[in-house]
């Protein structure tokens, strides 16, 4: 007997007993598959938007230009520049109030200040200033305010001991700053004040150089020969006189023909120079 003839047959068996129940493929397909799905919460939907009522705009105010008031240092400023305009210093002015000047913040600007009486020339001391202030509202009032005046520049201190007759010069000096109200006679530091200039007296240092202290340098000395010139319309000529006395710039001073001996009179134009005149 054929030995797969038992195998055969039972495979027979199983496939007419699985035909009532399918086909082989539906037998070993595998069971389905129940999907499950997570549960999905319900997205909120936003409620209908409410009708917005309009908002009403506020317009600030446009804020109003408000002009700044007059301090006490633009009145002060005020005072010295009107005082400086009046009486031109010779150095910088400095005024010292003796009390509270006027409150004028409440008045607005610009203002003007006109001096109603006030000292004719600076001297060492108190002065008094009687002012008054005006803007574009008119008069603001009338007031009196005494100071304290400095004026400061400076001033020649000699270095060293100098002698009669010496020829000024800036390197005898130094310049230092004083109140030419307390030293009115110092001489200021400036190189045109020492030109053509000589010592007058000895100077001795410690105290600022004063006009005294000075005098025109003299050009010509008694005694020295000169020459001089004579113009007398197209006529020019020159000759040598003798000095009888010293003689400064532009001064007249009697001089001595060497050739003819007369004296005549000459003016000092340099140093031993004159001229002659008719």
């Amino acid at each position: 007997m054929n030995a797969s003839f038992p195998l055969r047959f039972a495979l027979a068996a199983l496939l007419g007993a699985s035909a009532a129940h399918g086909s082989l493929d539906s037998i070993l397909a595998p069971l389905p598959f129940a999907e499950t799905k997570a549960p999905v919460a319900p997205v909120p939907t936003a409620p209908a938007p409410e009708a917005l009522a309009p908002v009403a705009t506020v317009e600030s105010p446009k804020d109003e230009y408000v002009a700044p008031g007059i301090t006490p240092t633009e009145l002060q400023g005020a005072l010295k520049g009107a005082l400086e305009e009046k009486l031109r210093p010779s150095g910088e002015l400095v005024l010292i109030p003796l009390r509270d000047l006027p409150d004028l913040s409440e008045y607005s600007q610009p203002f003007n200040v006109v001096l109603r009486s006030s000292p004719s020339r600076l001297t060492r001391g108190n002065l008094l200033l009687r002012f008054q202030v005006e803007n574009e509202t008119g008069i603001l009032g009338e007031w009196s305010v005494p100071y304290r005046a400095h004026v400061y520049g400076k001033a020649w201190f000699p270095k060293t001991r100098l002698l009669t007759g010496e020829i000024a010069t800036p390197s005898d000096f130094e310049a230092r700053r004083v109140d030419l109200l307390v030293d009115p006679d110092a001489v200021p530091a400036t190189l045109e004040t020492l030109l053509r200039h000589e010592y007058a007296r000895e100077i001795l240092p410690g105290r600022p150089l004063e006009w005294n202290d000075l005098v025109e340098r003299t050009l010509i000395r008694k005694g020295d020969v000169v020459e001089v010139s004579a113009v007398n319309g197209l006529l020019a000529i020159t000759m040598r006189a003798v000095a009888r006395q010293d003689g400064s710039a532009g001064e007249l001073i009697i001089l001595r023909n060497l050739d003819s001996s007369k004296e005549f009179t000459a003016r000092v134009t340099g140093q031993n120079r004159a001229e002659a005149i008719f």
